[in-house]
């Protein structure tokens, strides 16, 4: 028994999607993680002449791709064909990637 090779179908998918805290698909590969925030400057009538602010202007994500996707992702197709995705008004809900 010690020596029996365990067969884990999970073991090489590193992400995880949970919708509305139900799993629903694991994927191997995930690109596209990232955030860049743009810098604006700004000055009020009131500040000295030479004196400028930088605030945080607009946020602008990237497209995240998932490869490799696990024989269990009919449950994210499922939920893809019953929210408004498909009509353009995406149905808001809690996704949790890990």
């Amino acid at each position: 028994m010690a020596n029996e090779i365990r067969k884990d179908p999970y073991r090489g998918y590193n992400f995880r999607i949970e919708l509305d805290n139900t799993p629903v698909a694991s994927f191997r590969e995930c690109s596209g993680l990232s955030l860049t925030t743009d810098a604006v400057d700004y000055r009020e009538g009131t500040d000295k002449a030479l004196s400028v602010r930088k605030l945080t202007g607009l946020r602008k994500y990237t497209n995240i791709t998932l490869k490799g996707a696990s024989p269990q992702r009919k449950n994210l197709w499922k939920w893809y064909k019953t929210s408004s995705m498909r009509d353009g008004t995406p149905q808001r809900g809690d996704c949790v990637a890990g």
